[in-house]
């Protein structure tokens, strides 16, 4: 049995379960890390803050030198490191954990590289060009190194570069119409956009077990990241009703849609209830600030402040039970199967 669906079953049978029945339950069903797993996963994340660390000290310490440091010395701080983490992923191999940090490594030095380069000699781009710079120069390095907090990081900067694009740029390139006024969107639809895709292509990848997707929470980050931003899209245009010029419908088609589509996909996959936790936030957000809005508009005062917080309370409440009422579904269906 799949991990995820034996820990959902064993979350449901929680309360039917004495503390000591629970305790045997974990350890049959190897859901309970062991002594081996906990060294393991202590060394690893050790590993990790340790690249980040060295990856933030290179940058601080140009930064903290900048007067002192001549031209050369500048890049030579950031160049030699970055050509020995890439020395130490060839030697290692990227079959080893210690070789994917390495690589990992050299493509966040590849970013101080290029702010490096653009603060010497100021070239004027833009910040979003920075990111989408990192981004497709350091892909090759990602998919080389078939790791998921690689890619991770690899979509954060996607992230970045879209969101700098939207919000502090003037919207000249090929994703220009997305900010339309005749659309009515805000600097949030093109990252909800593109990590809605970049979801359809993680999922495919885990489902075919592709190299450096094996981690589900990769998946999950980027789909708690396409609703996050859907969701702001709506908030803002409650909040934004009384402008003449905004279009009602696109912007909560695409709301609707994106919750439509996740709520379908994560029934008929039936192997984990977080994306209904997804979207019960999701939509809690959202009526909430439309019944906040009504309350304003109706000048209700602290009725209406009480009202909004029983709602919250009664609408988690109902979707907690909602979920539940799922994972408990799914381990009937199973069992009679």
């Amino acid at each position: 049995m799949d991990p995820e669906v034996s820990r959902q079953h064993l979350g449901s049978a929680s309360k039917a379960l004495s503390p000591a029945a629970m305790a045997a339950a974990l350890e049959l069903s190897g859901l309970r890390p062991t002594p081996d797993e906990w060294r393991r996963f202590t060394l690893q994340s050790m590993q990790g803050a340790g690249v980040l660390s060295l990856a933030a000290g290179m940058v601080f310490l140009v930064a903290f030198n900048w007067q002192q440091i001549g031209l050369y010395g500048r890049f030579a701080m950031v160049e030699v490191p970055m050509l020995l983490a890439l020395a130490v992923a060839w030697i290692k191999g990227l079959d080893k954990l210690s070789g994917k940090l390495a690589l990992m490594l050299a493509v966040m030095l590849t970013g101080a590289l290029l702010a490096l380069f653009g603060q010497t000699y100021q070239t004027g781009a833009d910040v979003y060009e920075l990111f989408l710079g990192w981004a497709v120069l350091t892909l090759p390095w990602v998919i080389a190194c078939r790791f998921s907090p690689c890619w991770a990081l690899w979509l954060l900067l996607i992230n970045l570069s879209a969101l700098f694009y939207s919000g502090w740029s003037d919207h000249i390139g090929p994703f220009s119409w997305i900010f339309s006024s005749r659309l009515g969107l805000t600097a949030w639809a093109l990252p909800f956009v593109l990590n809605t895709f970049a979801y359809i292509g993680v999922e495919a990848l885990l489902r075919s077990k592709a190299p450096g997707f094996e981690a589900r929470w990769l998946g999950r980050g980027v789909m708690t990241a396409a609703m996050g931003f859907a969701t702001t899209n709506v908030v803002i245009l409650i909040i934004e009703l009384w402008k003449a010029d905004t279009p009602k419908l696109l912007t909560p088609l695409m709301f609707i849609a994106a919750s439509v589509g996740l709520f379908a996909y994560a029934f008929w996959r039936r192997d984990e209830l977080f994306p209904f936790a997804v979207l019960a936030l999701s939509w809690l957000v959202a009526t909430t600030t439309i019944l906040s809005r009504a309350m304003i508009e109706a000048k209700s005062g602290i009725g209406g402040v009480l009202v909004v917080a029983v709602y919250i309370i009664v609408a988690a409440a109902g979707a907690a039970r909602g979920i539940a009422y799922l994972g408990g579904l799914w381990k009937v269906r199973e069992t009679a199967a």
